[in-house]
């Protein structure tokens, strides 16, 4: 299967803090409009012509970047509750505690792996995505709208995606799909 990823575009946190969101309710932010014309841009990019559909995340900032790309370039959407972001803790309703965050961060980079933590961890983001995905092997190629820490824990990008950015990852759906590079790094 052939995928592009997409990075959600610029997102506009701020509106939602401002109305005092914390915890999962930021997930609520929309796009920036620079934001919007990052996906407006990229929807030019003949590639994502090819893909038979769009999936996409459920938090805002993704699904309205994918409610963008399926009109400009004409393709079904598709949501999906587990293409949403890493977890840094696994009760999402839960306030986040910055130095719990930090820690993960932390463990997340490799910079020191904790065993047994209260947050997502790289494998588990990979599996969730992976059996998503194995639900389209119908189709031969896909746009994926989703976050940064998910599209890494698939291709093993060892930097930031960028906002709006492609990435095109060839995905045997049927075969096992080991670590990216060997580690369980992810971008920072």
């Amino acid at each position: 299967m052939r995928l592009y990823f997409v990075r959600h575009g610029e997102t506009d946190y701020g509106l939602v803090e401002a109305r005092g969101a914390r915890g999962v309710a930021k997930e609520f932010a929309p796009l920036t409009a620079l934001g919007r014309i990052q996906i407006d841009t990229i929807a030019r990019d003949y590639r994502l012509g090819e893909a038979e559909a769009i999936l996409c995340s459920t938090y805002t900032r993704a699904l309205e970047s994918a409610a963008l790309l399926s009109r400009a370039i004409n393709k079904p959407l598709y949501v999906e509750h587990d293409l949403h972001e890493w977890l840094p803790q696994k009760d999402p309703l839960a306030e986040i505690d910055p130095k719990s965050f930090e820690r993960a961060r932390k463990s997340l980079s490799g910079t020191r792996i904790e065993e047994d933590a209260p947050w997502e961890s790289v494998a588990e983001v990979r599996d969730r995505v992976l059996a998503v995905l194995r639900r389209y092997r119908r189709f031969q190629t896909l746009v994926v709208v989703t976050h940064g820490v998910v599209i890494g824990s698939l291709v093993g990008v060892q930097r930031l995606v960028d906002h709006a950015e492609i990435v095109p990852f060839d995905l045997d759906v049927d075969g096992p799909l080991r670590a990216p590079h060997g580690g369980e790094r992810v971008p920072r």
